[in-house]
């Protein structure tokens, strides 16, 4: 199973990113408006090529955290 992505979108532009996400053929995606970061299940797509896309301002792996 691939790691998810967390993108982090720029103010006013998360439906525009989610939908260029879309378009690229990603379905599993969360949005969380509230602050400004799309959660995607990458299929065949790469972190440069989320960060290509107009709006996006920071694209890294999910990560697992303990507390």
């Amino acid at each position: 199973m691939k790691t998810k992505l967390v993108i982090s979108v720029k103010q006013g532009l998360i439906q525009q990113v989610a939908a260029a996400l879309q378009a690229k053929g990603i379905s599993d995606i969360e949005i969380l408006e509230m602050i400004g970061v799309i959660v995607v299940r990458p299929n065949n797509i790469s972190i440069t090529e989320v960060k290509k896309i107009d709006g996006v301002e920071n694209v890294e792996e999910e990560r697992d955290v303990s507390i």
